[in-house]
């Protein structure tokens, strides 16, 4: 059974338990590139992560509570900020840095009393993949029905839709969204062969570079693009994306 927290900002948590988990791609992967390979086995440890992708209420609480500023997009006084909650506020948060997605995890982890962080590449996969190789969070077999990417986009306004919906393209864990909506950002450096070295037990690569880890693909990316294994990386000191996101875990928690 997963254990629960009490949430806060709305946030809703599921236990991802320790055990082994596959990372990366195998060769029998038809999409899989080189970045990915080889598929390797590591252990991880226990730890709670966010069901769905921050929501731009969500943010958007954040942004008024801190007075926090580092993007026009999320200025309360800027006419975008006005925009982005009008679509919807239970649409992902978007143009998010990966600096902006650490801010929000130190608000809100000052509040639940707790680490709130970004998830390792690592524990995105298995969150992601339920431990397996499986090429989607449902499985082997691409269903542009249970997620919102390339495939599919034009059904909702402004690409993106809600995080509560696609509940039954959900992972192993519950977790929604994991395939396309937004990119999401880890607390990785990129780098490009990375997985090759990476260590057996609670791998993160914390080796400097300008680029960070983001995971999932977006609603723009083609299914390729959107299997959880799929590596790709944006600059972290830049303005996020109009398709850059993230979600947040617990490691320790009371």
């Amino acid at each position: 059974m997963n254990r629960t927290l009490r949430p806060y900002n709305g946030h809703e948590f599921t236990e991802v338990r320790h055990g082994m988990s596959c990372l990366g791609s195998s060769a029998t992967d038809p999409y899989a590139s080189e970045r990915e390979k080889p598929l390797r086995e590591v252990y991880i440890s226990s730890f709670l992560v966010c069901r769905h992708p921050t929501t731009r209420r969500q943010f958007a609480n954040f942004i008024e509570v801190t007075g926090f500023k580092f993007s026009r997009y999320w200025d309360p006084a800027g006419k975008e900020f006005a925009e982005l909650l009008e679509e919807g506020d239970d649409l992902p948060a978007i143009f998010i840095s990966w600096e902006a997605a650490q801010a929000y995890c130190l608000w809100l982890g000052s509040i639940m009393r707790t680490t709130v962080c970004l998830p390792t590449e690592a524990e995105w996969e298995k969150a992601a993949r339920g431990g397996d190789d499986r090429l989607w969070p449902w499985g082997d077999e691409f269903d542009p029905s249970l997620c919102n990417s390339a495939e599919t986009l034009g059904r909702y306004p402004a690409a993106f839709c809600p995080v509560t919906e696609l509940a039954e393209g959900a992972s192993p864990y519950g977790c929604l969204h994991m395939a396309g909506g937004v990119w999401e950002w880890c607390e990785d450096f990129y780098h490009p062969y990375s997985h090759r070295e990476a260590s057996f037990l609670d791998p993160v690569n914390l080796m400097p570079s300008h680029q960070r880890v983001v995971k999932g693909g977006s609603a723009y990316c083609v299914k390729e693009i959107v299997r959880p294994a799929c590596r790709d990386w944006t600059n972290s000191f830049n303005q996020g994306g109009g398709d850059d996101g993230f979600r947040v875990c617990i490691r320790t928690w009371r």
